[in-house]
């Protein structure tokens, strides 16, 4: 177990959901974890407590989860007592160090501020949205364009001043202007906007700063956006972009397919 700078049957579920690892994003630390499957397994358990546990309760619950998956028979978990015991102990102990985990009377809890790729995904909204790229024949205006580099330059200045932390609770925090559309002709030119301004910027914007101004634009316009963050397991790399109804509105739709969700905002 280690960890670096972690409409189904449960065990089904859980087998799919940890056989590969899991990366872990803890936005109060800015940083990015990977874990490997036992600590996925274990993050996991975590997670479906719900509530503070002791190591016993998770070593209990490792060797209860160990036998159902061994009778699935695509792995084989076979561990001593007390190696689950001291390897857990460690574990969770390195977690807390690492600000991923609280630590009270010796009873471990996931920091609300932490995600992890093993989380369910949220199932996709009916409704339909089409947000394919801008055409390159369109034009912005120039108001257009500086509001978007205004964004930029301002989600820059947040990210290096006052932190990732911060960025991400002004985009969690940003409303989403009356009346509500979902227009992919007002997705389109948004993330036009901020493409061009981009072209302008006198450095490279990260996705960060870029899918924070595509979301916080297009709910000033109305348009639910959410941010995405999301991680590839390896090698490790974190990304983000914008949504509208779980459809990608700032990159490419094959994102998804690259990227495991950690958080939406």
């Amino acid at each position: 177990m280690t960890a670096s700078t972690l409409g189904t049957h449960p065990i089904t579920d859980k087998l799919r959901r940890h056989k590969d690892g899991t990366v872990l994003l803890s936005i109060a630390e800015d940083r990015i974890c990977k874990l490997n499957g036992v600590g996925a397994l274990t993050w996991i358990i975590l997670e479906d407590k719900q509530r503070s546990v002791s190591v016993d309760e998770v070593v209990c619950a490792l060797e209860s989860t160990f036998q159902s998956i061994n009778s699935e028979g695509e792995l084989h978990y076979e561990v001593p007592r007390a190696q689950l015991q001291s390897d857990t102990t460690h574990f969770l102990s390195k977690l807390a160090a690492m600000g991923l985990l609280r630590i009270d009377r010796e009873l471990y809890s996931i920091n609300n501020d932490v995600s992890a790729t093993t989380s369910s995904p949220q199932t996709s909204q009916s409704l339909n949205v089409d947000c394919e790229e801008t055409p390159a024949n369109v034009r912005f205006s120039k108001g257009e364009t500086f509001s978007a580099f205004l964004g930029l330059l301002a989600f820059d200045l947040v990210l290096k001043f006052a932190g990732f932390k911060s960025l991400i609770k002004r985009v969690e925090r940003w409303p989403t202007a009356e009346p509500r559309t979902t227009d992919g002709e007002v997705c389109r030119r948004v993330r036009g906007m901020v493409d061009r301004a981009q072209m302008y910027y006198p450095k490279k914007a990260m996705c960060l700063q870029h899918s924070a101004v595509v979301t916080c634009l297009l709910r000033r316009r109305g348009v639910p956006a959410e941010m995405v963050l999301a991680a590839q397991e390896f090698p490790t790399k974190a990304h983000a972009w914008a949504e509208v109804l779980n459809q990608v509105v700032s990159d490419s739709p094959t994102v998804k397919m690259k990227y495991r969700e950690l958080r939406r905002l």
